[in-house]
């Protein structure tokens, strides 16, 4: 199975989908990775870069793009995004693809949210996952179980040093968040993601 993950900053998508991440590459998945922002707006671009050049190499993900739009004026550059993106899904042909919310109250999250939407029009799957700016917004209704890798999932975000002090990066929200998703889909702790689009493959 052919998957793309697509952020805007690092660790958007460790802290929404890192156990699906996880779990997909144990699954002998190919995985391909693309963060669009260096985060600069969020502390130091190069200990950012250096982070999650570190989880891609810890992870074994060989295709990935880093990109270096600027930090929260993604909006901007709107059409550049979808049209590389659109270029990306089409070198790359993903079955399914992970990316932000419509609902993100954050506006580069948003701008990648609809850049996928146009750019993966072909695509079967579209799973939008949560973040932490999306207050009441977010709806899922479609759960992946990391209860296997959920520990994992905790030592690739821990790898964010620069972004320690945040308190959505601590281990105890993310417990809180990944439990609540296994409480309402029946498992210890699971993802929880809104269905964009979702075709049988």
């Amino acid at each position: 199975m052919k998957v793309m993950f697509i952020s805007a900053h690092p660790d958007d998508i460790e802290l929404g989908a890192g156990g699906t991440l996880i779990k997909h590459i144990r699954r002998g998945d190919q995985v391909f990775y693309v963060v669009l922002s260096r985060g600069e707006k969020g502390g130091d671009p190069v200990a950012r870069e250096r982070e999650v050049l570190e989880i891609i190499d810890y992870l074994g993900i060989k295709i990935f793009k880093l990109c270096d739009y600027p930090d929260t004026l993604l909006n901007t550059k709107f059409n550049e995004i979808k049209d590389e993106l659109e270029q990306l899904i089409r070198e790359y042909g993903p079955v399914r693809i992970y990316t932000h919310s419509l609902n993100d109250t954050h506006q580069d999250h948003r701008a990648v949210a609809e850049a996928v939407k146009v750019a993966g029009r072909r695509i079967p799957q579209i799973l939008s996952f949560w973040s932490p700016h999306m207050y009441n917004n977010f709806n899922p209704n479609y759960f992946i179980d990391i209860t296997d890798v959920f520990m994992e999932k905790i030592k690739l975000l821990e790898k964010y040093k620069s972004q320690g002090h945040k308190d959505y990066l601590k281990r105890e929200i993310i417990k809180g968040i990944n439990k609540y998703f296994g409480f309402i889909s029946g498992v210890d702790y699971a993802e929880g993601f809104e269905i964009v689009r979702y075709r049988e493959i």
